[in-house]
Parts: C-alpha cells; structure tokens; sequence
C-alpha cells in the first residue's frame, strides 16, 4: 500500500530535522521512519492505518497498555493542580512525598530512601554518584571502581555508556570513563554454558569471574556492582540459578555495594515488584524507571538502603545533585 499524505509529510519533516535514538542517519533518511500516530491497549497504529501489536511494550515500558483512561485523567487533575514545582528550595509537593512513600513500601528490606529523576540513565548516574559520595564519607575515598558485566545495559549517558558492556556504544565516544571495569562471562547458561557443564557450576563460574575481577583491581578499590536481574538489551538473558545470591555472597564478603539496576526489571516484570526478589538477592541499591509510570511520564528513581542513605542524610555537606525534574508533580 502506498503511503498516506500523512505519512509523507511526517517522513519530510522528520527526515529535515529529527536526530533519532540509536540511529544510521543516512540510511533512516533514505528509507523514512515508520510513522505511529496513536496507540490503545497492546496496539500501535501507523499513520497508514496499519494495526501492530507492540510486544515489546515500547521500550519495555508500557506495564498498563496504551490510552489508560484513568492515567489521562489523573494527569489532567495534576497539570490542573500542580503543572510543576520543583524540590530544591526546601520545599516539597504532596506527589512526589506519597509517590516516595507508595514506592518504599514496595521495595525489599530497608530500601526506603528515594531520590527521583527523569529517565534510567539518569538514575543510574545519579547512582553512580551517590555510591562515590557514601565510600567519601566513610573515608574511603580510594573506593571508586564500579564493576559491570560484559552485554549489560546502564543507559546511554556518558556514565551510563561506560557501565554498560556494549562495546558499540563506547568506541565512537571515547568510553568507557576510568573506574568502569566489566567481567564476562555473560551469566547466560543456554548462550555461554560450556559443554557437559551443569546449571549450578556455570552459575558458580560466572560468580567467580566477578570475585577474580574484584581480587585483580583489588577491593580496596572496587566501590559497586552492578546489574540487571535480566539482561535486557544486552540479549534478554536470564541469569542461571544460584548466580545471583553467591554475588550478593561475594560482595559482603568484600565490602562492595551490590547495585540492581531494575529500569526494565521493576513493576512486575518478572513476576515480583522487583527482580531481585524473583532471583534471590537484596541489593544496596536499586534503579528503576519505565513500568513506574508505564512510560506515560518520564520517571525515573534511585532506592537506597539504609546502610547508603543513612550518612548521606546525617552529612554536613550538601548532597549537590538532581535535576530540574526530580519528582515532576505531574
């Protein structure tokens, strides 16, 4: 079928002006984009009348479906209420305290301390941070190592490019930084198990792998470590069974900070509120973002442990970090 009208004069314009995510240019130019111009349920629509089921929820995001009337009206009361304010001055919004307090009771253990943002790589630089700031004020100022796996995704910031272990995201923008570090193997048993080796010593392998890496930069030096419960971009991996608790094992046992990166994991996508129930572990620190708003708001937030959060909140110095946008009342 022919393109519509519609279809070509959105292709014009955004072929004119549009810088896409993750994107070849030229060749995206060449071809014009496909154009989605509304959405209900788990259907996309493109501008040529074209009903798509959208299995991957937009960006892993979409945790309620598309058009939820309720969402649209509660954030129509909002704009009307409240279009923003922000959380510097201190001050505070009523959104933002009983959005903080609806996510502490969901979070496992003691992880009831949250710092909003707008998007995951935003808080898992904000992560990123806070961990420097809390092994400074242990007076552990040499701790800054952050250790991740190899085909892991953190985002695409510059913090969050180098956490990542996709080598295609750092080549071309001189990364990853120093103090970001990757282990392999990926902990994917149908992928990277090796012949005749069983689920338990493949998960004990990778486990190892992450100790070696801590032993090899010395953990005197090593200030976290990272992961998604699934690896999601990297290639929709699931971690063999046992893995993660002898992580969890092995950062006790050396001082590090074990961080969950739930951006995709959280809200029920594996089955609990959160991955690192689904898998067995409690980490220090969780990010998450996407199903916290179903991809209808740009969200994004870091959960601390008591352990983290309490010298942050007794400190002298100022904690200088957030945005604009931390905790939108919309």
């Amino acid at each position: 079928m022919a393109p519509s009208n519609l279809t070509r004069h959105i292709q014009a314009l955004d072929s004119a002006h549009h810088l896409h995510p993750f994107t070849t240019h030229h060749e995206l130019r060449a071809a014009g984009p496909r154009v989605i111009n509304r959405a209900r349920g788990v259907y996309i629509y493109d501008a040529d009348g074209n009903e798509i089921i959208d299995g991957m929820a937009g960006l892993w995001c979409v945790q309620v479906g598309y058009g939820n009337a309720e969402l649209a009206e509660a954030a129509r009361e909002a704009i009307e209420t409240l279009s923003y304010y922000n959380h510097f001055f201190q001050t505070t919004t009523p959104a933002a305290a009983e959005l903080a307090a609806v996510i502490a009771s969901k979070t496992p253990a003691d992880l009831n301390q949250i710092l909003f943002a707008s998007s995951g790589s935003e808080a898992n630089d904000s992560a990123t941070k806070l961990i420097w700031y809390y092994w400074n004020l242990q007076g552990k100022p040499q701790k800054k190592t952050i250790i991740s796996r190899a085909r892991g995704y953190h985002g695409s910031t510059a913090i969050g490019a180098s956490l990542s272990g996709l080598p295609f995201m750092q080549g071309i923008f001189d990364l990853p930084l120093p103090r970001f570090h990757h282990v392999a193997p990926t902990p994917c048993y149908y992928q990277y198990g090796a012949p005749g080796e069983s689920e338990e010593a493949f998960a004990m392998r990778c486990a190892r792998a992450v100790e070696d890496k801590i032993m090899e930069l010395g953990p005197e030096n090593v200030a976290a470590f990272v992961g998604e419960p699934v690896m999601g971009a990297g290639g929709l991996m699931t971690p063999p069974k046992g893995y993660w608790p002898e992580v969890e094992r092995i950062c006790r046992k050396h001082d590090i900070l074990l961080w969950s990166d739930e951006v995709i994991c959280g809200f029920g996508r594996t089955g609990s509120w959160f991955g690192c129930e689904t898998y067995g572990f409690t980490p220090d620190i969780i990010t998450m973002a996407k199903g916290m708003s179903s991809g209808y708001q740009p969200i994004s937030a870091v959960a601390l442990n008591a352990r983290v959060a309490e010298p942050i909140i007794a400190a002298d110095s100022e904690m200088a970090h957030g945005f604009t946008y931390s905790g939108h009342p919309v």
